[in-house]
């Protein structure tokens, strides 16, 4: 979907293209009926053709590496010292933040209000002008005539048309009366003010688009041309007509009707003798023809949603314990199965409920996107995976692959039965009140806590809860180890807890044990592939510190390490990676 400022921008190209083609090739040559239509149309035609999306173009995947390096560049123009926007505060450790009200409207919301605000000022007005012209016809003096309703009354100071009703004042007689409602009539026959009100519709709605005034304005031009021709083909003196038109200069006019006192300038004296060229008409508008192809072709054919990839639809289903899906901008796909909502969540149930009660939990989904694709999508499939009660994940892109548990969400929950969901004594509940419901937070200490933050630009903040800075991924990587090991015996990062641990050859090492977890906040708007490059970096980090012990009890490598000794390192060196509940849900 095209964001607000795109669609703008686009309709801004058209409307200008439009306006343009019609004031060079129409305007004088074609006749007034169809200058009236290809305004109109040109006004809807520029909303509508921005707003189509029309998949003709190849589908086309940016690399994930591609995508960081852009937000890098965006995030660090004078290096990584500079401190940009702050991704967003994390609710953790022992003292309550006070919680943002959830009333309070986002800055970045501000000039869709404002515009919003404009647009309902604008649609009110025209609401109180047709009321007025309504009120007024109910008080005069009503005579049915031929093709339209004569309404006279003392208020009206200047002659005017509105639908199928004309309103005149005092002091009209004679041919004066005469020509004043052939005028008046010729715009009742046309449907002019049915013209004026879809272009103040428009208007109202797209107020802040130059070209729609200046259209309306060319459509007035057009509408009192023509009831001028009416006049003059019906035989009346242009002399004397033009004499009328002078009178007209003041009077009550609403601009959403039609009326004398519109454009009195020498254009339209000039318009009255002469004779419009209408000669290759046809052609003139035919013209149109290519102009609006060309304009769909630049603002509506959009590219293919790319289909997922040949191991997308074969690995998984030859692995009964892989589940395969891959997000795009506006799909997913499970085993090559295109799907979406509940037909997802119907698809991984299915998936785990083929498997023994032993091999449920050794199913993974491995999840694939588009470096486009933003984590709002991401996050809501894994709640689906929550449901189904399938926990294991992998995420891929083209530079990365992470194999993750899906981190617990807390909540309460009486006997810790329900997957992904903290046990209630492992949390303690903060209340809340008649804005803000209930939450939730671990029962941690403040300094075990290391917050990465990532916003929807792809910049973070990492650190711990009271001191986090900007960085980038590789940064971050030495911030997190630099946590956990606490070389300095830092107050402000993570605890160690003398643990004793024995050894499959009899040994027993005593081992001081990191209590410090990870929390990872994420917009989500955040890139997909900015959050596997944060999951990457922080398992990196536990894989490190893994070697390194497993170097320094068994003198091996950790992948070299047999079952038992492997599982002294890991009973070691948990990984702690939670999620905190991503902003804009």
């Amino acid at each position: 979907m095209k964001s607000p400022l795109l669609y703008i921008v686009e309709m801004l190209f058209c409307s200008g293209i439009l306006l343009a083609f019609y004031r060079l090739v129409l305007v004088r040559r074609v006749s007034f009926r169809v200058c009236r239509l290809y305004l109109v149309a040109a006004l809807l035609l520029s909303a509508v053709i921005p707003a189509l999306e029309i998949p003709v173009y190849p589908a086309s995947v940016r690399n994930p590496d591609s995508v960081r390096s852009e937000w890098l560049q965006e995030a660090y123009p004078a290096g990584p010292a500079a401190v940009g926007e702050a991704a967003g505060e994390a609710v953790s450790g022992t003292q309550p933040r006070p919680a943002t009200p959830r009333y309070a409207l986002p800055l970045r919301l501000l000039p869709a209000a404002a515009c919003a605000a404009v647009t309902l000022l604008s649609l009110g007005l025209l609401v109180v002008r047709l009321y007025r012209i309504r009120r007024l016809r109910r008080r005069s003096r009503l005579t049915p005539c031929a093709g339209y309703t004569l309404a006279e009354n003392p208020q009206v100071a200047a002659p005017f048309s509105f639908l199928r009703t004309v309103f005149l004042g005092p002091g009209y007689e004679g041919e004066r009366r005469a020509m004043v409602l052939c005028h008046e009539a010729g715009h009742v026959r046309h449907l002019h003010s049915v013209e004026c009100l879809i272009v103040e519709f428009v208007r109202s709605l797209f107020w802040f688009n130059p070209f729609v005034w200046i259209a309306q304005r060319w459509l007035k031009e057009v509408h009192e041309w023509e009831a001028d021709r009416e006049v003059l083909d019906a035989g009346y003196d242009l002399t004397r007509y033009r004499i009328v038109l002078f009178h007209q200069l003041f009077g009550y006019n609403p601009d959403i009707a039609c009326g004398l006192n519109h454009s009195l300038t020498k254009k339209r004296f000039a318009m009255m003798t002469r004779c419009n060229n209408r000669r290759h008409a046809a052609l003139r508008l035919g013209a149109a023809l290519p102009v609006l192809a060309g304009l769909v072709l630049l603002c509506s054919f959009t590219a293919r949603e790319p289909e997922p990839p040949a191991v997308a639809r074969t690995s998984s289903g030859d692995d009964p314990l892989n589940l395969d899906i891959r997000i795009g901008r506006d799909s997913v796909w499970v085993d090559g199965t295109p799907a979406s909502g509940d037909r997802i969540l119907e698809l991984i149930a299915r998936k785990r409920d083929r498997l023994s009660e032993e091999e449920r939990p050794r199913l993974t989904v491995t999840l694939r996107a588009d470096g486009e694709v933003c984590m709002g999508a991401v996050t809501d499939l894994k709640e689906q995976m929550r449901e189904a009660r399938v926990l294991r994940v992998r995420y891929e892109t083209a530079s990365c692959e992470v194999s993750r548990m899906l981190p617990p969400r807390i909540g309460p929950s009486p006997d810790g039965a329900k997957p992904g969901v903290v046990p209630c004594d492992m949390v303690e509940c903060i209340p809340g009140d008649s804005l803000l419901p209930d939450s939730f937070r671990l029962k941690i200490a403040e300094r075990n806590c290391f917050l990465v933050s990532v916003n929807a630009r792809g910049r973070m903040l990492a650190g711990t809860v009271r001191n986090r800075r900007e960085c980038t991924p590789d940064e971050l990587k030495a911030l997190a180890r630099e946590f956990l090991l606490n070389p300095t015996d830092d107050r402000s990062l993570s605890e160690h807890r003398p643990t004793a641990i024995c050894l499959p050859d009899g040994r027993t090492e005593h081992y001081a044990e990191y209590l410090g977890m990870f929390g990872i906040q994420i917009d989500r708007a955040t890139p997909y592939a900015v959050y596997a490059g944060v999951q990457q970096a922080l398992s990196e980090v536990y894989a490190d510190l893994r070697a390194d012990l497993a170097r320094k009890w068994f003198g091996s490598p950790f992948d070299g390490l047999d079952a038992g000794q492997r599982a002294c390192v890991l009973r070691a060196l948990p990984i702690r990676i939670t999620e905190i509940a991503p902003k804009g849900i």
